[in-house]
């Protein structure tokens, strides 16, 4: 019979912390519910005509697009000595010229 307890492996605890954090509570699992039902219901297609449709994939577009050109090291270099707010009349106007190109057809 062996004096000392052996001690669990870090693998074993690993699995016990994972079990013990993994489990929601009962308000959890209702709050889970809740948004899930929410977000279902405003997803629905039935909530949204296709004009609010075509509207939002344009504001998608339109974030998307400046966040490319705000992020874009070109034109800051373009943009050397400048104030911020020549950057980011700059950055509105890359962004406006790629929408028009994104949206031709």
């Amino acid at each position: 019979m062996p004096l000392l307890k052996s001690k669990p492996t870090p693998v074993e605890v690993g699995k016990q912390v994972a079990a013990i954090v993994d489990t929601p509570t009962p308000a959890q699992t209702a709050q889970v519910a809740t948004v899930k039902a929410a977000v279902k219901k405003a997803a629905a297609s039935e909530t949204m005509s296709k004009a609010d449709w075509a509207s939002k994939d344009q504001r998608i577009s339109r974030q998307g697009l400046f966040q490319a050109c705000l992020q874009s090291v070109g034109l800051l270099q373009l943009n050397t000595g400048n104030t911020l707010e020549d950057y980011l009349k700059l950055v509105e106007q890359a962004a406006e010229r790629g929408l028009e190109f994104v949206n031709k057809q």
